[in-house]
């Protein structure tokens, strides 16, 4: 019999390997990132704090910088008609407000000239019944009727806080039964 050649009848060997390995592909990074967190997790948690720490401290930074490029780039790209048309509009605007205030400032003018003609006249009135023995008007206000007949309901009668016979050096009236110590030097 030839070695070579395996029994018909017999069942094939066939040979199981020791060890079994999972054929996941994500297993082998993930293992490799496991492992690099526990050898150096401290250091990672470490280096992102410090990192948001720069950011939120360089952000305006930052901002400052943007705003200042975006600024320059607007005047690389300056627009004379542009701009001359912006400043026509606002001086346009201008000159609608002033002309609104140059009005409010008349009215209030020709307001005020009304009144001191009208104390004017009064004065002049009043000077005229002075001279005709009328006398000067009352520089008080006189109250109206409806005041005068109107009783007063805002006062009420409450009792008074002390007795009318009460006074505060006296004393409660009585004998309080306290007395001052004496000043005497001690020793005898």
């Amino acid at each position: 019999m030839d070695d070579a050649q395996p029994d018909a009848g017999a069942p094939e060997a066939t040979e199981h390997p020791q060890e079994l390995v999972n054929e996941n592909p994500l297993a082998g990074p993930f293992y490799i990132v496991l492992g690099c967190l526990e050898s150096y997790g401290w250091l990672i948690v470490l280096a992102i704090v410090i990192a948001l720490y720069l950011k939120s401290t360089l952000s305006p930074a930052v901002r400052k910088y943007k705003e200042k490029l975006n600024e320059t780039i607007q005047n690389k790209k300056f627009d004379p008609e542009e701009a001359s048309a912006r400043e026509l509009a606002r001086e346009a605007a201008r000159r609608r407000m002033q002309e609104q205030l140059d009005a409010q400032a008349a009215r209030h003018a020709e307001m005020m000239k009304q009144k001191e003609e009208e104390k004017r006249q009064e004065k002049i009135k009043d000077w005229e019944n002075h001279l005709e023995g009328n006398g000067y008007r009352s520089k008080t206000k006189p109250k109206q009727e409806s005041e005068i007949q109107k009783p007063l309901k805002t006062e009420k009668k409450s009792k008074p806080l002390r007795s009318s016979d009460f006074n505060p050096l006296a004393g409660d009236g009585g004998s309080s039964g306290w007395r001052p110590v004496a000043r005497r030097g001690g020793g005898g």
